[in-house]
């Protein structure tokens, strides 16, 4: 916990120094990462029901003018642990995420720019077969808690939106991760 001051203190104030760092992360039970989206009748949300990335994770990382420099900064989350609150969508997901072939989401944070009040995080998000590099907010709150959510469409993924009932029903290719992290850092 002491080490979180001097962290922000350095990552905060290292505008012109480029420094070597080696910290520990632990993302503390309680954390959650929701997938949600929308089709043309109702909302769904996939909820992670697994701890994320249990353990400490080493994460390297270079202080450079207002930029973090992150070094296998990941988290994998494991496809078939999202519940979206039913047997059927379930699957649906499942299918969509191609679980079977491609257990694991990975989020691989790759840079942390410092604004005034919020951090823009740059990750490489893969999903199934396919990377893509997005930018988001992460604002901090109180007690080493993090929120913030990333719009993606899942076209970018070479994925197709599910139709049910002969295409009448049709899920938006817009979804949302949120993320609401409570983080150690050692």
């Amino acid at each position: 916990m002491k080490a979180l001051p001097y962290l922000f203190f350095i990552l905060s104030f290292g505008f012109f120094i480029s420094t070597n760092n080696t910290v520990d992360v632990h993302i503390k039970k309680g954390s959650q990462i929701t997938i949600s989206g929308q089709s043309n009748v109702n909302k769904f949300s996939c909820v992670y029901t697994t701890s994320i990335a249990p353990g400490c994770q080493i994460v390297d990382y270079n202080t450079l003018s207002s930029a973090i420099i992150l070094d296998d900064a990941k988290i994998k989350l494991k496809s078939e642990a999202f519940d979206c609150g039913g047997r059927m969508i379930n699957r649906d997901f499942n299918k969509l995420m191609q679980s079977e072939d491609y257990p694991y989401i990975s989020i691989t944070l790759t840079q942390i720019n410092l604004k005034e009040d919020v951090f823009e995080v740059e990750a490489l998000i893969k999903i199934a077969h396919q990377t893509n590099l997005y930018a988001f907010n992460i604002l901090p709150q109180h007690n080493n808690n993090y929120k913030g959510n990333l719009k993606l469409n899942i076209n970018d993924f070479d994925m197709e939106a599910p139709r049910k009932l002969l295409g009448t029903i049709q899920v938006d290719p817009v979804i949302n991760i949120e993320f609401d992290l409570n983080l150690e850092v050692n």
